[in-house]
């Protein structure tokens, strides 16, 4: 990689001190500012339509009046040529020439049939007199308010000394309405008569008007009597204002599209704000899932916090150079520095101990670890501290590592109590074998003490029979035989009890237990007066692996005790009962007796070694019991006697163990 090629920034970690109520009111700000944009962009939508609206009527309204005018000055025009052309009429009329002559050399009214419906002279007349008008004008007179109008007209040319309009007025035959004209003549400054014509509106329109006028617009005389369609944007009423009368024109519109301009400008600025309000939404969709993405952050935020609170873990976080860059409170409350102080150190940490080598190392070895390290930090007031520490490389969702993040663990208390525990273990272990020293010797001499005791007694009785000389030799071998057979009696005692006492495994020889308990109960020397009582099958019973010397040994011991006892019970007679009981996959030997019992508060402890309630006992009798027991992968247990109201020990041995 060259040199000139920019390093990556360091990993961004201030989000894990985000503000989350800052960032929610920040959020809710952008919305309520897109919710603003949204607005203004629907008002400028409105806006524009009806600006739009308003600038199609104007642009309405100034058409019509602009054709209004064009009407106006049109028709006006074409009157006063008419009138030019009456006055004209008038003059040759004085003159004596032909009317119809000189029509004939004037303009288009003339030259087109049926544009003038009629045209005469009215000579001077007293006013309000008839008796000059011509028939025509008098048929139109016969309706009183055309009459009036007609008359008007007339007074109006005389008076005035101007050419006057009346109507239009509809004919009789309801054809076509004429509009009456009556231009004035003078001769020397008198009045000599009058020129009238009248002219038919509706073949007037359709003469005068263009072709081109006439493809977007439909004219006709506007009907005072019958319902028209009010004004609006495509029917008007044009006025022309004629002196004596009003010719009232309604023009529909036969080619309402709208002008292109402005609905161009309108689609294009449409377009414009559509646009806007798709990236609107965008931005709003895009708002609304970062607001629910910043919501599962706020709520891992909130996990994470709560977890780091929770915890005792130490946290640090590195960027791939080894620079700190994140320290949790649990870490800076370990080492005594407080977060703040750690991030601004400059240099070795320093919590770390320098003969620990390079942190930073540290952390990469631990990520490789398959095991904590086991490691040490320096507190700020200088005591060691005992850590495990777990480090795993910060790596993006592309895989590239970004930097390191690593936790301890305090265990120097438990370091210490391990310690604790090790010297207390020692001192277990020291006291342990000082016991079992004690229980074998204890043990040794508890089973010892019968054979020594017979070999001592036969060796005394030998010596003083050999001292007398009252023995023969044939005397001597079956007394000798007896002593040998009692040492090695006590030699096998020495080696079971040796290796019941290191835990070995027993020699267990299949052991017919009916026999083999009468022989045994029938050995043991029961105090005087006390009743033997055999409970056991007459054949062979069970049989059981077992090893017959041991259990010989915890059979006496159970007998023994009984017989003790049931002496000092006070009972008559007093009994021992040795039988044989079953259980599941069990058999147990039964040894009864008719002694006072064992007291509830004794029976915890009945079985444990050197606890005798006995006067003068070892207290190793029924412990040795209970060993022998369980060397036999068997137990025994203590209850009531419900016969002979004394205690009740069971030894089981398992069938098949």
């Amino acid at each position: 990689m060259s040199s000139d090629t920019p390093a990556r920034p360091a990993p961004d970690l201030d989000a894990l001190d985000l503000d989350t109520r800052q960032t929610a009111a920040l959020t809710r700000r952008a919305m309520g500012w897109l919710v603003a944009l949204l607005l203004l962009v629907a008002a400028s939508a409105l806006a524009l339509w009806l600006f739009l609206r308003s600038e199609e009527t104007r642009e309405a309204d100034r058409r019509r009046t602009a054709d209004a005018e064009w009407l106006d000055q049109t028709l006006r025009f074409h009157f006063r040529r008419l009138e030019t052309d009456l006055a004209a009429l008038a003059q040759a009329h004085q003159n004596g020439g032909d009317d119809h002559a000189v029509a004939a050399r004037h303009g288009p009214w003339w030259q087109s049939p049926g544009r003038i419906a009629f045209h005469g002279w009215v000579p001077a007349a007293p006013p309000g007199g008839r008796s000059g008008w011509p028939a025509e004008l008098q048929a139109a007179a016969q309706d009183p308010g055309h009459a009036a109008a007609l008359a008007t007209m007339l007074d109006t040319t005389r008076g005035l000394q101007r050419p006057a309009y009346a109507g239009p007025f509809a004919t009789a035959d309801g054809g076509d309405a004429w509009l009456w004209l009556a231009v004035p003549h003078f001769e020397q400054g008198r009045f000599t008569g009058d020129a009238v014509a009248a002219v038919p509106v509706q073949r007037l329109l359709a003469d005068v008007l263009p072709a081109w006028f006439l493809q977007d617009h439909n004219v006709a005389l506007a009907d005072e009597n019958s319902t028209a369609a009010p004004d609006d944007g495509l029917h008007f009423t044009a006025p022309i204002q004629l002196p004596g009368a009003q010719l009232r024109l309604r023009v529909a519109l036969t080619d309402s599209t709208p002008p292109l301009a402005p609905r161009a400008f309108f689609a294009a600025a449409l377009l414009c704000l559509l646009g806007m309000l798709l990236a609107l939404l965008a931005l709003w969709r895009d708002s609304a899932r970062r607001q629910r993405a910043e919501a599962r952050l706020q709520t891992q935020l909130a996990l994470r916090t709560a977890m780091e609170r929770s915890v005792t873990l130490g946290l640090r976080a590195w960027d791939t150079q080894g620079r700190l860059l994140h320290v949790n409170p649990a870490f800076a409350r370990l080492v005594g520095w407080t977060p703040a102080e750690l991030m601004a150190h400059t240099g070795p940490l320093p919590y770390w101990p320098a003969d620990q080598g390079d942190e930073f190392e540290q952390v990469q070895r631990a990520a490789q670890a398959p095991e904590a390290l086991a490691l040490q930090l320096q507190h700020r007031d200088g005591q060691r501290l005992d850590v495990l520490a777990h480090s795993a490389p910060l790596r993006l969702a592309s895989g590239e590592v970004v930097g390191w993040v690593g936790s301890v663990l305090d265990v120097t208390e438990r370091r210490r109590i391990e310690r604790l525990a090790a010297r207390q273990q020692e001192q277990l272990e020291a006291s342990g074998r000082l016991v079992a020293m004690g229980e074998v010797a204890s043990t040794l001499a508890h089973e010892l003490n019968q054979p020594l005791g017979a070999l001592s007694s036969f060796a005394t009785g030998l010596l003083n029979r050999v001292r007398e000389q009252r023995i023969t030799l044939e005397e001597i071998v079956p007394v000798v035989e007896r002593m040998e057979r009692m040492a090695d009696k006590a030699g096998r005692v020495i080696q079971r009890v040796n290796a019941l006492a290191r835990r070995q495994e027993t020699v267990r020889l299949p052991l017919a237990l009916a026999p083999w308990a009468a022989r045994v109960a029938q050995a043991v020397p029961l105090p005087e007066g006390v009743r033997l009582e055999l409970a056991l099958p007459g054949s062979d019973g069970p049989t059981v692996p077992a090893d017959a010397l041991l259990l010989e040994n915890a059979l006496h011991n159970l007998v023994l005790n009984a017989g003790e006892w049931a002496a000092r019970s006070g009972r008559t007679p007093p009994t021992v009962r040795v039988g044989l009981v079953t259980g599941d996959g069990q058999i147990g030997l039964r040894v009864c007796d008719s002694g006072p019992g064992v007291p509830p508060e004794q029976r915890a402890t009945v079985f444990d070694a050197f606890a005798s309630h006995k006067p003068g006992g070892m207290g190793m009798g029924l412990a040795i019991c209970r060993s022998i027991a369980e060397a036999h992968h068997g137990h025994i247990d203590l209850s009531d006697c419900p016969d002979l109201l004394g205690a009740q020990f069971t030894l089981w041995l398992p069938l098949n163990p």
